[in-house]
Order: structure tokens, then sequence, then C-alpha cells
């Protein structure tokens, strides 16, 4: 078990290089981002707070559980469409199945999986063509569905690579991949051709690490930022997240050094990166994206002998955030400002492999071994 690294300490947020001009444009554009990202936030709990309102959620509720015929294998990735109404599961066999997040009833299957198959460890709903999916799996593969037909209108595929996580940026036109090799791939999302790879060092050919230079270890989250288009971020063993511009060719913007992350682990919203580590205690972690700095440590219920460790970790509507792993074998929905636990969602004695958030972050989802899927309401 790794400990995360002591993160008090402001980080350098460009590389520091022998191209120190590279290094101040770096500086520059990632400032420029978030302040860009900053204007587009509308004004909200922060500042209805300040004036003594709540128009946070007070609580979790109706959560139920939505049985699959596919549950035996495990829920390994959720996904809400884009409009809230429904939520994409994928299977620990490869398969892919829709459900109506409004009734709790299962929808249509686009996949029903195979004992040869690997895990489904990512799902998205493209943006820029709303009737298709993307699955991608640990055997290095994605596969494009449409949603109309249930047909799988294309196949890709990353030879030697284990893809554990992939997302789009803010208007669809890219969507990245990252996992088991450390590399970083970027596609086109209107061809589906991938237009360029962003390579981790190579250790035995003798490539220079830094911090800045790419992953040591596997990567298991990758994460856009929702409102500034080219940023995206990603982490994994290597206890640190790293700030990537995808106008960049190579080389992280900035590095936050300590989470821990085994799983979709990351988000971000404006200046704040949520992290949710697999470490026992102080796992779930608020973190300034401007200065890779911590922000604040947010409470998760964790007893002594079980640990936190946490797979998954989103932001929600207000001030909340939900996250869930292995020690309490349940999801927490918790609220920034007060670190009070408004809700949770406890699973029987199985770990919590994934939580996800509908758009407006109302409706939230949480998953894990032996399928287990649970819809609730923040209210």
């Amino acid at each position: 078990m790794h400990s995360c690294v002591k993160s008090e300490k402001a980080r350098p947020t460009y590389p520091l290089s022998r191209r120190q001009g590279a290094g101040r444009m770096a500086h520059r554009r990632l400032a420029e981002a978030l302040q860009l990202s900053r204007d587009r936030v509308p004004v909200g709990c922060h500042s209805k707070k300040a004036e003594g309102e709540s128009c946070w959620p007070s609580s979790l509720t109706g959560p139920h559980r939505v049985p699959l015929s596919k549950d035996a294998h495990g829920i390994f990735s959720l996904c809400f469409a884009p409009g809230g109404g429904q939520l994409a599961a994928g299977f620990g066999n490869g398969a892919v199945q829709l459900v109506d997040a409004v009734t709790g009833l299962p929808g249509s299957s686009l996949f029903p999986g195979h004992r040869v198959r690997h895990a489904v460890t990512a799902v998205k709903f493209h943006r820029v063509k709303p009737g298709l999916l993307l699955a991608t799996g640990a055997d290095g593969t994605i596969c494009i569905y449409d949603l109309l037909s249930h047909y799988p209108l294309a196949l890709l595929s990353e030879k030697e690579n284990e893809i554990n996580a992939m997302d789009f940026c803010r208007d669809g036109s890219t969507f990245a991949t990252a996992g088991k090799d450390r590399h970083i791939r970027l596609y086109d999302s209107h061809t589906n051709q991938l237009f360029h790879v962003m390579q981790a060092p190579d250790f035995m050919a003798g490539d220079e690490f830094t911090p800045h230079s790419g992953h040591s270890r596997r990567i298991f989250a990758l994460c856009f930022h929702p409102t500034e288009l080219h940023l995206f971020l990603t982490g994994g063993w290597d206890n640190s997240v790293k700030v990537w511009d995808k106008r960049v060719p190579k080389g992280a913007q900035s590095v936050i050094n300590g989470p821990h992350i085994c799983g979709p682990g990351i988000d971000v919203k404006g200046d704040q990166v949520l992290t949710g580590s697999w470490v026992p205690r102080n796992a779930l972690q608020l973190w300034d994206l401007r200065m890779s700095r911590l922000w604040q440590n947010l409470p998760f219920p964790g007893s002594p002998t079980q640990g936190e460790f946490l797979y998954s970790a989103q932001f929600c509507t207000g001030d909340v955030v939900l996250a869930g792993g292995s020690g309490s074998s349940g999801a927490s929905a918790i609220h920034i400002g007060t670190g009070q636990v408004i809700g949770e969602i406890l699973l029987p004695n199985k770990p919590v492999h994934v939580v996800a958030s509908a758009p407006g972050g109302q409706s939230v989802a949480v998953a894990g071994a032996g399928g287990n899927l649970h819809l609730a309401e923040l209210h």
C-alpha cells in the first residue's frame, strides 16, 4: 500500500526544464485557461453561503437497487447521458447495458458480454453524435455503439495496452484514452482516427524522467476540464495527478503530488480538483488546480480497521461530492463546506467500483462488485 506524499508544499505549475521560455509559456497558458473557466462558472452556492443562505442539498433520498442480468460479473463503469434520463453500465465480462435513470428499469443490452472478454473500464456518451456510446475495455479495445440499432459501428484497438480511462473534451471534438502502457492517446471524435500520442518515458531506452515528462506507472483516471477546452488531468499508481494541455505535444503543464489513484477517482470543477485515493485515511481530498496544492482533506466515513480506500469520486450539485470504494463497502455524499455526510449507499460487503453524477449533479448512481447498481437523488 502506498501512502500519500506530503502535499502542503506548493509545486511548480510549469516544467523546470532547460527550455525556460517554453515553461513560462505553459504556465501562462494554464493561468489564462483557468481564468477563462472561472469566468464561465456561474455564481452559485459559494456566494449564497457567504450571505448565510443554504443552497446545497441536505439529503440523499430514494436510493434503490436496480437488479441487472449481468450483475454477477460486477460493474466497473457508469455514465449518465447528457440529458440525465439514461445511464450506461459496463460489466466485468465486457457487457454493456443501458438503464432508464428515471424509472430505474433495465433498458437495452448493447453487448451481452463473454467469458473471455475483459472488463469495460469506461463508458461515455458521444458529445458530438448523441446517438453513439463509446466503451473501452481492459483488452485495449474501443467499441462505438449505435444507440438506435444497438449495433457496434466501429471497433478500435490499442495493441498491448489495457485501457483504464477515457473521456471527451468539452466540445466533443476529441476523446482521450490512457491505461497500462502510460501513453495518452488523442482521437478525432468525428473520424475516430488517432491523431496524437503523448508518449510516456521509456525507462529501458534511457529516457530522462521528470515529474512533468509523464507517468511512471499505469494510469487509472483521465478527466477533461468541463469548461476549459484543452485541459485534462490523469492519475494512477505513481502517486500523482498530472495536468495536460492537448495542444502541447509533450509534457504535463503541472503536477499534483500525493493522490494514489486506482480507479475513476479524479474530477475537476473550476479551480478545484477532487481526488479519491486508495489509501486508509485522508483518501478524499480537494486540491487547488492553480497552485497544485492541497486545499482540504474531506472526512470520509471509515473505521480504523477498514480504512477508506476509495476507487471513485465525483462532484455533484452545489458543494456536494460523492465517493466510494472498498473500505466501507459503500458510497457517501459529503458537503465540502461542513464535512457533513448527507447520505450513504451501502453495498452488502461489496466494494464500490464507480460512482456517477448526472449533468446538473442531482441524480447519482453507485455500483461495484456483484453489480449492486443503486440510483438516488440529492435534495
